[in-house]
Order: structure tokens, then sequence, then C-alpha cells
């Protein structure tokens, strides 16, 4: 029984990464993997577990499949994930410009927080302000005014600073998105392969041909 299951374990992590890799260089989810997943997993299981094999070392592939196909399938969304936060992460360049619009923001956070009243453009707001006609024109001035005492050292070093703050919430945000964007990719032809996969990993994996003797 350990032998099965350490031969279903191995079945399912060969193909839970074989799935993710071909979404990576494809950039596409092919469902139908997922079976082939379920089939690592029994004739992994059965391989392992020898003469051994009986309804329990099967159900146990069945679980292990179960388990690998959810894996494949958030590795796969991981692995798109990673890709569209390295093209953010490469879009985010710190000017003097963006500077002042991360200055003005946390002037902004610091007036709300204690209880200022700000002269907000119509229909803008802090969270959505991206240049300055989007910022109430005293936290403008007062962030331009900030910039301009900064030694070009100590301006360098906010740039910088903000930049690496950015690419911490961009982690941040993709990270906590992954989780929904996984069920949310659940489709009916995942049920499907997924109930195929679980179904030869019991078959394969219990010693069953499917054959009469």
């Amino acid at each position: 029984m350990v032998k099965g299951i350490i031969g279903g374990l191995i079945g399912g992590v060969i193909g839970a990464i074989i799935w993710a890799a071909i979404a990576h260089y494809t950039d596409r989810e092919f469902t139908i993997v997922a079976w082939g997943v379920g089939v690592l997993v029994g004739v992994g299981t059965a391989i392992f577990a020898g003469n051994d094999v009986s309804p329990l070392t099967g159900a146990a592939a069945a679980i292990i499949a179960l388990c690998s196909i959810a894996g494949g399938k958030f590795a796969v969304v991981h692995a798109v994930a990673g890709q569209v936060k390295t093209a953010i992460h490469a879009d985010i360049k710190i000017d003097d410009d963006r500077a002042l619009v991360g200055i003005a923001d946390q002037l902004a956070e610091e007036a709300e927080k204690s209880g200022k009243k700000l002269d907000w453009p119509k229909l803008m707001s802090r969270e959505e302000a991206s240049e300055e006609k989007d910022f109430p024109p005293a936290i403008w001035a007062d962030a331009k005014a900030r910039w301009t005492a900064m030694t070009p050292a100590a301006q360098e070093t906010y740039k910088r600073d903000l930049e690496q703050h950015i690419h911490a919430q961009v982690d941040s945000a993709i990270g906590e998105a992954e989780s929904t964007i996984f069920l949310q990719t659940l489709t009916f032809l995942d049920l499907i392969w997924g109930f195929l996969a679980v179904a030869s990993a019991f078959k394969l994996g219990s010693g069953s041909s499917g054959d009469d003797d």
C-alpha cells in the first residue's frame, strides 16, 4: 500500500509538472491533460504496488489523482500569473513625475486619515489619481514643494524605494487573486476530464484491466 502511494505520488507530480509546462510554453491550457495525469498516477501506483494492487490501492490512486489535478490546475494559474507579473514589473519605471504622484498620494492619504476634507476633482479619488490634474491643487503644490526640497541623492533614494514598494504591491495583489482565478477558470470540461482521470487512476491503481477473465 505504501509503495503504491509513493508510486502514485511520483506519477502525480510528474503529471502536474507536465501540465504546467505545456501551459507555460503554449500559453494555453489543455484540460485533456488532466486525464493523462490520472493515468500516470494509476500506472505509478500499479507499478510500485506490484502484486499487492487492490481496490484499496485504486482508491488511493484516485485520491492522489484528484489532488494532482487540482495542483496541476493551480500550477497553470500560477504560471500564467507569473507571466503577467513579469510583464507588469517590466513596465514599472519611476521617473520624477511618478515620484511626485507617489508623494501626493502619501500626503492625500495622511490628510484623509486625519479627517481633513480634500477638494478632489469631480469623479476623482485617491485610489484613481495618477497625474497632477487628478489631485487637489493644495496637495499637489505641497508634494511639488517637498520634492524640490530634496537633494538629488534623496530623490533617487525615494524613487528606488517607491519602485520596490510598487513591485511588492503587484506581487501581493496577483498572489491574492490566484485563488479566485483558479475557481473562476473551472469549467464543465474540467469536471469531465477530472472524472475520467480519477476513474482511470482507480482502475489502473487497483490492477483492473477492464476485461472479464
